[in-house]
């Protein structure tokens, strides 16, 4: 099974060029098939734990989800994302992701934390 990568365009690996494109559609389902290669744990322990390390120690403190997210966050002007899992609470892995492209995409953190909680809920 492959990956639809229909308008995806990848410049040079860094995520900072200007012609660079993604869907989150695309970016979920390479977030899926990467769960099942051999290389997944070493994958998953470059993920900050939300609410404890890494740029996701300040996400879902006060949350029952804090540490079930392992995510990758990205930020620039305009710009806001994050991928990653979310283990729900019946322990069920789900891939997560949220790329918001706006002028306001700052104010867009907690909707993501809000739909981390979501995942883990199971809804």
């Amino acid at each position: 099974a492959g990956i639809d990568t229909t308008g995806l365009l990848v410049d040079n690996g860094s995520g900072l060029s200007r012609t660079a494109r993604s869907t989150a559609r695309t970016l979920g389902e390479l977030l899926k098939q990467a769960w099942e290669r051999p290389f997944m744990p070493e994958f998953m322990s470059s993920m900050a734990v939300a609410g404890i390390d890494g740029t996701a120690r300040k996400r879902l403190n006060d949350s029952p989800a804090r540490g079930t997210a392992h995510i990758k966050t990205g930020t620039l002007n305009g710009v806001r994302a994050m991928g990653g899992y979310v283990i729900d609470q019946k322990g069920a892995r789900h891939a997560v992701v949220m790329m918001v492209n706006h002028d306001n995409a700052g104010a867009s953190r907690e909707a993501q934390d809000i739909l981390l909680e979501w995942v883990w809920e199971g809804r």
